[in-house]
């Protein structure tokens, strides 16, 4: 019925557990082995998976499309390898999206069980400005009454949705394999791209409230590598949807965006007192978010 595909890179614990959970007749369990690891494809082979070897790392995108190449399911679930969730899980999400050939997403929550905000805005120069430029990730009372932000939202039932973080998507194979997830990024920003271009193809997103996985890394990971390339990748996704144009007016709005992160990091660090563990981390966020806006600032070469 359905193919899982997981893109697996050097997390074999929490690969054996998500395998483990979701075992089913119905899903044909497709394991993207990124960089060939040994103890990645020891589980795959114990577990009767079919283990897909990519000899080098060409990102996300180039991961998951690999393994619906190789899937025969009518119906893909594809995810990050340190997720959690169960076979029940897997086959909701497939259902909705084969019953109604729809793109379908699951509410994702932390370590903890406390859900997240996945809702991402369709990317344009107004929506990076205002979604990841001016407002913070968590909502804010005062505005969130006249505003409608999407990254705040949090629906309590099924709902459609312009986008949202690809920790795990259902979708139909047949359109994945004519709108492939874009490669032009190794990470971030490209499944932004993607749900722009289904929605001009017409193809809705369902956002599962009732459906939940559990995301073990996700946001709370941040490096200096991390940082980079979402700010690259910002101005490289304006321009691949709506041309240099667009590109040469989000490239400030990317600057400004970055500095602000800048700043909050400096003034937590600061507000802190030395020596402590969370004074540690704090400088090493600032030092990822420097990282960013220097990111940011080159990423003028985007704009062509």
């Amino acid at each position: 019925m359905v193919a899982l595909v997981v893109v697996a890179f050097r997390r074999p614990r929490e690969l054996r557990a998500l395998l483990a959970a979701t075992r089913d007749p119905g899903i044909e369990q497709i394991v993207v082995n990124v960089e060939g690891d040994s103890q990645v494809t020891e589980i795959s082979s114990g577990m009767a998976c079919r283990n897909v070897i990519l000899p080098d790392n060409r990102g996300y995108a180039a991961a998951v499309n690999a393994g619906v190449a190789a899937s025969t399911a009518p119906t893909v679930v594809f995810s990050n390898d340190d997720v959690y969730c169960t076979a029940a899980v897997v086959l909701g999400l497939a259902k909705r999206c084969n019953d109604a050939g729809i793109v379908t997403v699951p509410q994702v929550t932390d370590g903890a069980r406390s859900a997240l905000r996945t809702i991402q805005a369709a990317l344009t120069v107004r929506s990076l400005a205002l979604e990841w430029m001016a407002l913070p990730d968590a909502p804010v009372p005062a505005l969130a009454r006249h505003l409608n932000v999407e990254k705040w939202r949090q629906p309590v039932g099924p709902e459609l949705v312009p986008g949202a973080s690809a920790v795990m998507v259902a979708v139909p194979r047949d359109l994945l394999l004519e709108v492939p997830l874009p490669e032009a990024y190794f990470m971030y920003w490209e499944e932004a791209e993607w749900f722009v271009r289904l929605a001009r193809r017409g193809v809705v997103v369902e956002y599962r409230p009732d459906l939940t996985v559990t995301h073990l890394g996700g946001r709370s990971v941040t490096s200096p590598e991390k940082q980079a390339l979402l700010a690259r990748n910002a101005v490289r996704c304006l321009r691949r949807l709506y041309g240099p144009r667009a590109a040469a007016l989000g490239w400030p709005v990317t600057v400004a965006w970055h500095a602000r992160l800048v700043v909050t990091a400096a003034a937590r660090v600061a507000l802190l007192r030395d020596g402590t563990a969370s004074a540690a981390s704090r400088r090493v966020l600032c030092h990822a978010r420097v990282a960013g806006l220097f990111a940011a600032l080159g990423a003028w070469r985007e704009i062509r």
